[in-house]
């Protein structure tokens, strides 16, 4: 325990938060479909400097507000890059927050429990599965959690009458703010969740004078209203149409893109998405339920459940979106940790449905992490095997290590596990299951053809990706419209897909098969040539 008291140990916190997320970070193909999208916004904000309007390709993007293109832009400008930029410089501003919510969170929590809890949290919050995926993706979800943590934390400080002066309700209402700009009202859901629990509790909800309501309500506005009135006035009213009738409607009702679920369902993917702090995850609700009357238990507890309760009820589940709720579980874990390692007993129902728990998730990530290759690639993959042997055997000796009585070495073979398997993922298996990854194969088929010009025609695939590795020109058509686009000038291409009668093409050259990892569904395209016709076997030979 001496390390967790070393004045230190949040620097190396941060340091192991660093490393654990930064592999995977490059290698990791660009994915579809909302990643694309915001990536490909980004750059053309960057390319245009209209830092009002979102465009993806020539149409408005108007689901989320700016914020996340604004931190894409300036990755953009701050790395110098100029016209096509990698995927991973898109991802800096999501790494970046990935690593400073492991920090934030230790500040957040310590009230609520304690100091060496509160960098238990912290280690967790840096190796859990969730964060690995979200701090290398080009989205909004980790700067989201960012917020909702700094929000949290100074909320749960006014609850507990620790805020003092005006820092604490700035912290506050700063993050609100940024939240709001990230991703609209999804910031408050944990916030009003909270402040219910606690008013309920206190019966009184005199106790958020603290957070200066009035002036703090004035600095939310002067730091969100204006991007929002602007967009308003750019748009004549579309954003809000688009935002709150489109995207935001068709999540509730589940007439969009994505399908609705039952509720339920994140009950059951957590034991994956929390991996693989799962095994202490009966604990953790086991001590929230025991603690719940203390005044720092009902806050987390505020944090986590009303929120958890929408999200289940809402139709389109989304694995991610639990994620702003994760902190107060993961402080809920932390404090049963720290019992174990003072000496309490690792045992009892929540200790078995823990391990099970946790040991169904070890074998199913290291099942993708030496299955994807071969069914997806080139076969066994020897840096995809590594990984899942490493991982079981590091899940081996945890579960050891907590059934013997030896909690902080087995949190150590837990948080090892957990960075072997995010790296193994996003930096070896997931690169090496190339079939997944339809847009790279036409990128680097095209690369080959450097005498085709123009505008890339897309026929039977038509993934944002695509957009993002072929040009923010690329047409999205028909096999009418493609055919005719061919005919009216010399060297352009079309990607169509192949059809009964269709000359067989060149595997990577003049024929793209693979997976669309945005529906499962097989694809198979046939380079096309001006003035209409399958290209030969090499085109620029």
């Amino acid at each position: 325990m001496g390390l967790l008291a070393h004045r230190f140990a949040p620097l190396a916190l941060l340091l192991l938060a660093f490393l654990s997320f930064g592999i995977g970070l490059a290698e990791l193909p660009v994915q579809d479909r909302d990643e694309a999208r915001f990536a490909q916004a980004a750059r053309q904000m960057a390319a245009t400097g209209d830092l009002i309007d979102i465009r993806f390709l020539d149409q408005p993007r108007h689901n989320k507000p700016a914020l996340i293109y604004w931190l894409q832009t300036a990755a953009i400008q701050v790395t110098g890059a100029d016209g096509v930029t990698p995927i991973w410089m898109h991802r800096l501003p999501s790494y970046l927050a990935g690593v400073l919510s492991a920090l934030a969170l230790v500040w957040a929590v310590r009230p609520m429990v304690g100091r060496r809890a509160a960098l238990l949290a912290g280690v967790m919050c840096a190796t859990i599965y969730m964060l690995h995926a979200e701090a290398r993706t080009a989205k909004t979800d980790a700067a989201l959690l960012l917020s909702v943590i700094l929000a949290m934390g100074a909320l749960g400080r006014v609850w507990l009458e620790q805020a003092k002066g005006w820092l604490i309700p700035a912290v506050f209402w700063t993050a609100l703010a940024a939240g709001f700009l990230l991703k609209g009202p999804m910031v408050a859901l944990p916030v009003l969740g909270a402040i219910a629990w606690c008013g309920w509790q206190a019966r009184s909800l005199r106790w958020l004078g603290g957070l200066r309501p009035l002036p703090g309500l004035a600095w939310f506005l002067l730091l969100s209203a204006p991007w929002f009135v602007a967009i308003s006035i750019v748009t004549e009213g579309a954003f809000w149409a688009g935002s709150v009738g489109g995207d935001l409607s068709d999540k509730i009702t589940a007439t969009g893109e994505h399908s609705g679920s039952p509720p339920g369902l994140y009950l059951l993917t957590t034991w994956f998405t929390f991996w693989p702090w799962t095994m202490l995850l009966p604990l953790g609700l086991v001590y929230g339920w025991v603690t719940r009357q203390k005044a720092e238990t009902a806050f987390l507890l505020g944090w986590l459940v009303p929120g958890w309760i929408v999200f289940e009820a809402v139709p389109v589940k989304l694995i991610h979106y639990t994620l702003p709720l994760y902190p107060a579980l993961l402080a809920l874990c932390a404090a049963a940790l720290l019992q174990l390692a003072e000496g309490k007993r690792f045992g009892g129902w929540p200790a078995w449905i823990g391990s099970v728990g946790f040991a169904l998730g070890a074998v199913l990530f290291a099942a993708l992490m030496a299955g994807l290759p071969v069914v997806n690639g080139p076969g066994l993959h020897g840096p995809s095997v590594a990984g899942a042997v490493i991982t079981l055997t590091l899940s081996a000796l945890a579960l050891f290590a907590f059934w013997t009585g030896r909690a902080l070495p087995g949190m150590a073979a837990l948080a090892v596990a957990g960075i072997a398997m995010g790296w193994t993922l996003t930096a070896a298996t997931l690169p090496a299951a190339r079939d997944l990854w339809i847009a790279p194969m036409l990128a680097d088929a095209m690369d080959a053809h450097t005498c085709l010009e123009g505008p890339v025609s897309l026929v039977g695939y038509q993934e944002p990706s695509a957009a993002f590795l072929l040009g923010g020109d690329v047409r999205m058509d028909t096999r009418e419209d493609a055919l005719a686009y061919l005919s009216e000038g010399a060297g352009r291409t079309a990607w169509i897909q192949i059809e009964a009668g269709d000359p067989v093409g060149v595997p990577g050259v003049t024929q793209v098969t693979g997976t669309n990892s945005a529906n499962f569904r097989k694809v198979t395209l046939r380079l096309w040539v001006s003035p209409g016709i399958p290209a030969a076997e090499n085109p620029c030979g």
